[in-house]
């Protein structure tokens, strides 16, 4: 029995992690990203985006509100610069964004398997949309999007190449 005046506390660690989230009751969006596969991403909607495809295609992943979209990657939607700049083609893929209405308020950035960095020319054009960014890796973007779109909902996208890039 605790002493006077203590509360009890849990032996399971899991259990106060459980007491803190703020999230917990949260309703996760429907392309909520419920793992990072090493070849993909499994979304709270039951889709399975793989990279490569049955065709041998490249495969990104796009979040948009509540749709989730394949990207194919194979016809130079993004090139890597010195090893480690991700520069994606403003002209066929960055372009997508002009398009959307209501053009989200933060687009989260996942560039492969390992941290990378996103070309300068590549934020100049978000930031003339008016879009945010996050970058990261793919599976640390996947957290990112994931948190931020349960805490707002409809304003959040994100672009994701494989994780195994």
């Amino acid at each position: 029995m605790a002493p006077s005046g203590k509360s009890e506390t849990t032996s399971n660690p899991a259990d106060l992690f459980k007491k803190n989230d703020i999230l917990m009751f949260s309703q996760k969006p429907m392309n909520y990203i419920e793992s990072v596969k090493k070849n993909g991403f499994h979304l709270a909607n039951n889709l399975l985006i793989t990279s490569p495809n049955k065709a041998g295609n490249e495969i990104g992943t796009l979040l948009l509100d509540t749709e989730s979209f394949e990207v194919n990657l194979a016809d130079g939607g993004y090139k890597f610069i010195n090893g480690f700049i991700v520069d994606f083609d403003e002209q066929t893929l960055l372009s997508l964004f002009e398009k959307v209405h209501p053009k989200p308020e933060i687009v989260v950035f996942g560039l492969g398997k390992k941290s990378r960095v996103l070309s300068e020319s590549n934020k100049r054009f978000m930031s003339n949309l008016g879009i945010q960014l996050e970058i990261g890796d793919s599976k640390n973007a996947a957290k990112i999007y994931d948190l931020l779109a349960t805490e707002r909902p409809g304003v959040i996208g994100a672009l994701l190449l494989p994780p195994n890039v």
